[in-house]
């Protein structure tokens, strides 16, 4: 992202936005609690210096803060999320950066629920490397994607793996955390299988943390429902551990580093 701005941690007096915090602070302590539980204490651990989780968190909330759009009857806030970090902190956050950019979404969740503010879908957190930065610095930049619920014209062409939008009634996949217009996977009413074989799969990951074949994904009465094929790493769904699991909407699955958002049709 270009035109960044670069936030510091020196400490700051009191303001209205320090009474909002105050007020969501016990989202912030359920937040910190789910990192301690999901790493066992080692990954907070490792941030005594540079930047910290629960900073980001509060960061991302003053973002949504300072970013509403009224219209005449909601409050729409962000749904897309760019955090700058420098080059040693990036590389701290690395190997849980997918488990983390779910557990920051659900906390913008939770506080968007709280605050009564309308979001357009789930918002999607990135992290990028910036050189220019120092241990301890990190900007955001935010946007609102998309447009205000209304009828949306169906996409014209037929396929399993499609680019921006869904095609109305289809079940689908959307690879997360892959650039501007994330690829979509219609399921299309039928088992697929993913991993990282390109011969063995429907839909192949290119993570070396993905097994050869990971998951099948399987529609059974009304519902899809994703069983782990005795994975290397396991499947995690919305950062708990599966080996079967009914899919919801705005499910995230997160299969090495890789996370998949499955949208009901």
């Amino acid at each position: 992202m270009t035109g960044a701005r670069p936030f510091v941690f020196p400490s700051v007096k009191h303001t209205d936005w320090d009474t909002c915090i105050i007020l969501g602070m016990n989202i912030f302590k359920a937040f910190e609690k789910k990192l301690e539980t999901l790493f066992e204490g080692v990954f907070l651990r490792a941030f005594k210096s540079g930047v910290h989780p629960v900073e980001l968190g509060k960061k991302l909330v003053r973002e949504i803060e300072g970013n509403k759009t009224i219209s005449t009857t909601k409050v729409y806030v962000p749904n897309r999320y760019w955090v700058g970090l420098s080059r040693k902190d990036y590389s701290r956050f690395e190997s849980y950066q997918a488990a983390l950019a779910t557990e920051l979404e659900n906390l913008l969740l939770t506080y968007i629920r709280e605050k009564g503010y309308a979001v357009l879908d789930r918002p999607r957190i990135r992290m990028v490397e910036e050189e220019q930065l120092h241990e301890g610095e990190f900007w955001i930049e935010s946007r609102m994607e998309g447009e205000a619920p209304r009828a949306k014209k169906a996409a014209a062409e037929k396929g399993v793996a499609r680019t921006g939008a869904r095609s109305k009634g289809q079940a689908s996949l959307e690879l997360m955390d892959s650039g501007e217009i994330p690829p979509v996977f219609e399921l299309e009413n039928k088992t697929i299988q993913i991993g990282r074989s390109g011969q063995d799969n429907d839909i192949v990951l290119p993570d070396p943390n993905v097994s050869r074949v990971h998951v099948r994904i399987y529609l059974k009465g009304n519902s899809y429902f994703i069983e782990d094929l005795n994975s290397t790493n396991g499947t995690v769904v919305n950062e708990e551990g599966i080996q079967v699991h009914e899919l919801k909407d705005n499910d995230v699955i997160r299969l090495g580093g890789t996370r998949l958002l499955f949208r009901e049709g």
